[in-house]
């Protein structure tokens, strides 16, 4: 059986890699950076950024419930 991460356990796994996103001295504007990057990227390879986000925004709420109904 695997671990199912928490959603505490996303955000650090997150906040580690935003500091590996050597931009900025600020979270907040590595955020952005990234951001804007993954948009760049979607550019190049066919991929449509605004359902790819769309879909994050679907896993996110349903692990939003997840952790609700768990608890």
């Amino acid at each position: 059986m695997t671990h199912e991460p928490t959603n505490n356990d996303r955000a650090k796994r997150f906040g580690r890699l935003l500091q590996l996103y050597d931009t900025d001295d600020s979270n907040h504007y590595r955020l952005i950076d990234l951001l804007a990057d993954a948009r760049h990227w979607c550019d190049r390879h066919n991929k449509c950024y605004g359902d790819l986000d769309r879909m994050a925004y679907d896993h996110y709420v349903a692990e939003l419930w997840d952790e609700r109904r768990a608890s």
